[in-house]
């Protein structure tokens, strides 16, 4: 397979693959027949097979009803295909995808298929229509045949287009891949927030993301996973550029840390007008001390109530889940130490300078 591949890829990049009729038999028929089917037989590696019971009108106007390429495995009786797939030239597929999703959908509703396949032979999008809804959301993986790293497409298509596979193998593994996809999808939901509020605390990006997760999708994830799925996009897709450097602070602003008592915080102080930021992501002890009473206590409570303070995965600590802003550095400092606090003493700059050198 690795050897295709690297054929296909040196073919593409010459230009040779021109229409759909050549990705067809070309390439997708050289792929199929690497991984065991029998393209010759026209019981197994079916084109333009004629689907039944299509509901016209979620078809493209250019449609004719029969799916591109339809593999069975022609020991099996009854006949049922195991895969629809729908092909367009090179460059041709994501231009049109939802037009190329809702053929994909009508041709599916009365015959269950265990995969179904978008290509243009770069890109490739793999749905499992088992999982139900809308068809464009039962997608598990996306390839893309000049970008990915070979050893990665050698696998994903072995696992989920062999022949030798089909069906319950495949299947079973391509829900498995949409599954993680749901992951994916989240842990890129807060990836950017978590890099700022990284950038902000020094805590680590993954740290943050576990919490944020926890906290708001009620999700426990290991560390483990997150950094695996962290420059991920789908299952075999390629990966994500470097995100983009958050923006710079305010010039008036300074950026502040407290590491002590077992937390750690990050902040703004404004030179200007004395206020003070405290930033997402900051922890605030769980535990004050007696000196931590009226007021200040009166507000952590509240913060509580509303849920602008929410306990960490562990239980011993809070998380700040917004910006805050005070009056000044101290109120601030006061909550997060849970104890008595001068903020220009606690709260220190990147080179560890307490916070009394700007007043």
């Amino acid at each position: 397979m690795k050897e295709v591949i690297e054929h296909v890829r040196k073919l593409l990049k010459d230009g040779v693959f021109s229409d759909e009729q050549h990705v067809r038999f070309s390439l997708v028929g050289r792929i199929c027949q690497k991984l065991g089917w029998d393209v010759w037989n026209p019981a197994e590696f079916y084109t333009e097979y004629k689907v039944e019971k299509v509901p016209t009108q979620l078809l493209p106007k250019d449609s004719n009803g029969r799916v591109d390429v339809a593999l069975f495995l022609s020991d099996n009786k009854p006949k049922a295909a195991e895969v629809f797939m729908e092909i367009k030239a090179p460059g041709k597929l994501l231009p049109a995808l939802k037009d190329c999703e809702d053929q994909l959908h009508a041709y599916t509703g009365h015959h269950r298929i265990a995969i179904g396949i978008l290509t243009d032979g770069v890109v490739w999008r793999f749905y499992v229509p088992a999982i139900g809804g809308y068809f464009k959301d039962t997608l598990f993986a996306q390839l893309d045949i000049e970008k990915d790293e070979i050893e990665s497409l050698v696998t994903f298509f072995n696992d989920i287009l062999h022949r030798d596979n089909f069906r319950k193998k495949a299947q079973d593994k391509a829900e498995l891949m949409f599954e993680e996809l749901g992951r994916i999808m989240l842990v890129q939901k807060f990836k950017q927030q978590a890099i700022q509020i990284a950038q902000a605390t020094g805590l680590s990006e993954h740290l943050i993301t576990q919490r944020l997760l926890k906290q708001n999708e009620n999700l426990d994830l290991e560390m483990e996973e997150i950094q695996r799925l962290w420059d991920k996009t789908i299952p075999g897709g390629v990966t994500l550029p470097p995100p983009p450097p958050p923006p710079p602070p305010p010039e008036d602003c300074i950026e502040t840390f407290i590491s002590a008592r077992g937390v750690n915080a990050s902040g703004c102080y404004n030179i200007k007008t004395k206020k003070f930021t405290l930033y997402k992501g900051s922890e605030i002890v769980k535990n004050h001390t007696p000196t931590f009473k009226g007021n200040y206590l009166e507000k952590k409570k509240k913060m509580i109530e509303s849920g602008l303070l929410q306990l960490d995965p562990s239980g011993t600590k809070y998380l700040l889940i917004k910006d805050t802003v005070f009056n000044a550095p101290s109120p601030a400092s006061h909550l997060v130490l849970g104890r008595a606090s001068s903020g220009y003493v606690d709260w220190v700059d990147s080179q560890g300078n307490k916070l009394d050198k700007y007043r």
